[in-house]
Formats: structure tokens, sequence, C-alpha cells
């Protein structure tokens, strides 16, 4: 595993960055090529080569069955979320589901004021989770990787988030739903996408808030990136368009590439993933992220900061 992270982290190159009300993107490219096929969540819905539903009738908050009908590898990224059925839910973990396999995936809840049937299966909600949930779910699922082998996530401290995120917002849900907030705050984050443009061949992208990083994401196949880049966007946006990170700054290139070189040093721990490859776990030089490996490729990798270290980011900023 070690050669792989070291070759990931040398093919990878910067681009020139974008910045927009306080968020600023620097374009991710590799030089390692893709070789395995696959397809994302949204275009195996749009192509009806999927099937999530409810482990059993009665359900389960941290499980979902997940079912590929069609004939290519499907990948589905951790935060992406599912809406429907019994209430709505996020991957905890990024999960390669295999040609016509059936594979039960580990989720959190993202809707607490719902336990009832509004579907009798998923579909996509079109949303990824913002990116301070991702931050708390990566971190509590490394943690229970290391103290019990499961991918259980800290459930009451993803809904902690999504309400600071719907009080921040001043946004109502009836049922406490995140997707409620990202749509009231679509229009808002509209902006984000048109002045964060995506660039040809890209695959990924860090992210700053302000003079702080943010995140790093990123996705081996440059058309699925391409396919996930909007709502991978979102996920930052939606903290700024909430006004719950007040970010100051701007970050230059140098620092981009002291994140991923932090990265690159992580500790590192694998275990066998849910559906194909490994799940590899990084902690250490001030950051957390996840990989999803098969076959000697990763295939996506995020990496978050610290969160002391976001929080002291923030506090160290000037209040207008």
């Amino acid at each position: 595993m070690k050669t792989v992270i070291e070759k990931f982290f040398k093919s990878l190159e910067i681009g020139e960055s974008a910045s927009h009300e306080g968020l600023t993107a620097f374009p991710v490219f590799s030089s390692i090529p893709c070789d395995l096929p696959h397809i994302t969540l949204n275009e195996a819905f749009r192509n009806d080569s999927i099937e999530i539903r409810e482990l059993t009738q009665g359900g389960t908050v941290p499980e979902l069955l997940v079912v590929n009908k069609g004939d290519e590898n499907i990948l589905i990224l951790d935060g992406e979320e599912l809406q429907g059925a019994k209430q709505n839910r996020v991957l905890n973990i990024t999960v390669l589901i295999a040609a016509n396999a059936k594979v039960v995936v580990p989720v959190s809840c993202t809707e607490r004021g719902r336990w009832h049937y509004t579907s009798s299966v998923f579909a996509d909600s079109g949303t990824m989770a913002a990116r301070s949930v991702r931050f708390s779910k990566n971190r509590s699922v490394g943690e229970n990787i290391r103290s019990d082998s499961s991918f259980r996530s800290d459930q009451m401290e993803v809904w902690d988030h999504i309400d600071e995120l719907t009080m921040k917002s001043r946004t109502r849900s009836r049922t406490c739903a995140m997707r409620d907030v990202f749509q009231e705050m679509e229009s808002k984050m509209d902006s984000f996408s048109s002045s964060l443009p995506l660039r040809d061949g890209q695959r990924g992208v860090i992210f700053f808030w302000g003079g702080d990083p943010a995140g790093f994401e990123y996705v081996a196949k440059a058309g699925s990136f391409r396919e996930l880049y909007p709502r991978i966007l979102k996920s930052y946006a939606v903290e700024i368009a909430a006004g719950k990170i007040p970010a100051r700054g701007e970050a230059g290139v140098e620092q981009a590439r002291e994140f991923l070189g932090r990265a690159s040093m992580a500790g590192v721990s694998v275990k066998e993933s849910a559906g194909r490859g490994e799940d590899v776990r990084f902690a250490g030089k001030g950051l957390i992220g996840s990989a999803l490996v098969h076959n000697g490729e990763i295939l996506h990798a995020v990496f978050f900061p610290d969160e002391k270290e976001v929080r002291r980011g923030i506090n160290r900023r000037p209040v207008r």
C-alpha cells in the first residue's frame, strides 16, 4: 500500500486556482490512467441499473442494501445522499459495487424527523453531505474501525452538524432534513458553480476557506469527477452560503502544495471495504482522510484538516 500511495501523490499536479466569496478551488490533475471501468451513482440511477432499499421491511438506520442490476461497476462516494424509503441517508464510506452484485453498505441518517416510507426504494438526492458532516463521519468512522472494526459513524454528531447548518442558514425543515438546507441555499450556491468551473481533464480539487485548507477531493476517472464535481463543490459552498464559515484571506499554490505534502506523510491503516477493494484510512500531520483502493489503484480519496485547525483559522480571522 505504501508504494500505491507514494505513486499517487507523485502523480498529482495543481492547476491555477479560482476564488469566489472566500472559497478557493485549486484543480488537481493526475498522470496515472484509470484502468477500472465504472459509473457513478447518478449515472447508475439514470441507467436504471441500481436499486437501493432498506435492509428489512422494518428498516435499520445504519445499513442499506445496494443491488447493482447492470453489467458495470458502480462507484458511490462517501457522503453521497440517498432520499426516500424510511429516511434519507448518506454513505459512510466510498464503495465499489461489482456488476450484478448485492452489497450491504454502512450509512448515516440525514433526516431524523421521519421514520416511515415515502417510497419503496431510494433515489439519488443529487446532494453530497455538507463538508462538516463529512468530516465528522470520516473522523468517527476511522475511530470505530480502530476500536471495533466497524464502519459506524457517530450519528448524534452528524445530526448536530446538520442542526447547526440549519440554524446558521435560517432554514426550516419539518423532518430536520439536510437536503432541505441545500434546496433553500440553491440560488446562493449557483454563483459558486459559475465562478469555480471544472477544468478539462480535472480529477481532483483542493478547497480553501479563505487562507485555511478545507479539503482535498480526488476521483480516478476524469469522466466520473466531471459527474461528481457539482455536488462536491456544493458540499463546501453550502457552509459559506449558510454563513457558517466566515472565510477571510486567500490561499496561494504553495499552501495547496503544503497540504498535499502533509497528506502524503499521514499514517495509514487498511481494512477490507464493504464492496470491492480496500478502505484506507489516513491520520496524522494535522489531518484525516480516507481512500478506496482496488487492485493498486486509488479510485477515490478525500482529506480534511483536523477540525481544531479549522477552528483556529476561524478564530484568528478579524471580525468585520
